[in-house]
């Protein structure tokens, strides 16, 4: 029994397989094309979405890539793009919410400086979901709200999946009258720009509620109405949903046939799309249908697929408590990369304007040691040598402190002990220097007040003969 649940599963994992190596070769067609860093970054957090649903792993390991690319370049909206994308891979993850609602977070603080509207209303519409999946509907709904008054003038796509999540909030609360009214707008404005896939997520919802509400015949047009929008659009995860909902409809009209073909279907497709949960739900709802049938070896067949599935869900929770402590470790090394990429960057700066300073003051004293009114000057020149010799210190300092820093492993005892070793060198030196300016300024004062005199006594002369 079990080699034959094995193969079951393992016939629709191969189909899901090959998809998803389709849409990795497309990927990197794709970013072949790209010539450009930015559009690249866009790229890779864009197509990194692809992924969510069925390899979150490979969302994070994309969005990761994006990340650092977007940082090494100064490129604010990239950065933000793929922090979002890392938060969705955390959120897929399912174990790690409070980490997916701190990268958003981080997404948000950075669309908000550079004033990006629709990212803001990405993370808005994220931060909304993480509310809704930890059960806080209230606090969901204020983030969604405020995503839909950034979306409605805007985009249109984004806005009928803004208003899908506020009817899904309002059924989770069980105000159905509500989430029917906003399941039917966002209905209506997907149908307006012809997006099939929400087309047909909105559809599956306006027939849950109808199934909650006990209006079975409405539930099942919408069930029905909602199949070849689903289907056009390939999802195949709103299948297995949609198929699990027509069964239960099915089952209470006592339509036990049409109940098992689409339980079956709903199986079939979460299969192939690999969504553990749903393959769970809908062996769940077989097991029983078999067992209320007395048709024992098909309950338990059917038994046996829920406890793999339930056993597999287990295990992908400890792969991906693992995943999680790996990703957190890429991010700090990326948060780590950014910061010293950040501090080079200072550092480089600081030293240019430290070179620009120290060549301006030197100069300044060649100017004023070259000029007649040295003599005038003396006490300015010896201001700014002084300056001069802390602007001197200040370059060094900032030259050699990361060598330092990496040398003396960030001890403050060393580091402040090789400082004042650098100081005791260049006091001296600046002494001599001063001495040496000194003395210049002396013998330039001697030839100054010998010129005058010659220049006196030859006037002196010119007169007498007159």
């Amino acid at each position: 029994m079990k080699k034959i649940i094995l193969l079951f599963l393992l016939s629709f994992s191969i189909i899901s397989t090959h998809a998803q190596n389709r849409a990795k070769d497309s990927l990197k067609l794709l970013l072949q094309n790209e010539k450009t860093d930015t559009g690249r970054v866009l790229r890779l957090a864009d197509l990194s979405f692809e992924y969510l649903e069925s390899k979150p792993d490979t969302t994070m390991v994309l969005a990761l890539e994006a990340l650092s690319l977007a940082r090494k370049i100064g490129f604010e909206k990239g950065e933000a793009a793929s922090l979002n994308r890392v938060g969705n891979a955390y959120r897929a993850f399912g174990n790690n919410y409070p980490k997916a609602m701190e990268i958003y977070l981080q997404a948000l603080k950075l669309n908000e400086k550079i004033n990006n509207t629709d990212g803001i209303q990405r993370n808005y519409t994220n931060i909304g979901v993480i509310f809704n999946l930890q059960g806080d509907y209230r606090q969901a709904l204020e983030y969604f709200l405020k995503a839909k008054e950034l979306a409605e003038n805007n985009n249109k796509r984004s806005f009928s999946i803004i208003v899908g999540n506020i009817g899904e909030s309002y059924s989770n609360l069980k105000i159905y009258d509500s989430a029917r009214i906003y399941f039917q707008q966002s209905l209506d404005i997907a149908t307006e720009v012809n997006y099939t896939r929400v087309m047909g997520s909105s559809l599956t919802d306006l027939g849950k509620v109808y199934f909650e509400t006990g209006q079975n015949t409405l539930a099942l047009e919408f069930y029905r109405l909602s199949i070849p929008y689903l289907k056009k659009a390939d999802h195949y995860r709103g299948l297995s949903e949609n198929y699990l909902g027509l069964a239960r409809v099915f089952e209470k009209n006592m339509q036990k046939d049409s109940a098992l073909y689409y339980a079956k279907q709903s199986l079939l497709f979460a299969n192939k799309v690999g969504v553990t949960i749903q393959v769970r739900d809908a062996g769940r709802f077989l097991s029983a249908y078999y067992r209320n049938m007395r048709i024992q070896d098909s309950a338990y067949f059917y038994q046996d697929i829920t406890k793999a599935a339930n056993d597999s869900l287990f295990s992908q929770q400890k792969s991906r408590q693992f995943q999680t402590l790996v990703f957190d470790e890429k991010l700090r090394q990326a948060d780590i990369e950014a910061a010293e990429l950040k501090d080079r960057k200072k550092r480089n700066h600081n030293l240019q304007y430290a070179a620009i300073a120290l060549g301006l003051l030197t100069f300044i004293i060649l100017f004023l040691l070259l000029s007649h009114s040295v003599i005038a000057n003396q006490k300015l020149i010896r201001f700014l040598g002084v300056i001069a010799l802390l602007i001197v210190f200040e370059f060094i300092n900032l030259f050699i402190h990361p060598y330092l820093s990496h040398a003396t492993n960030d001890s403050p005892l060393i580091m402040l002990l090789v400082m004042v070793c650098i100081a005791a060198l260049l006091v001296p030196l600046h002494h001599r220097l001063e001495k040496w300016i000194s003395h210049r300024l002396v013998e330039k004062n001697k030839k100054i007040r010998l010129e005058a005199a010659r220049k006196t006594i030859a006037k002196l002369e010119s007169d007498q003969t007159n």
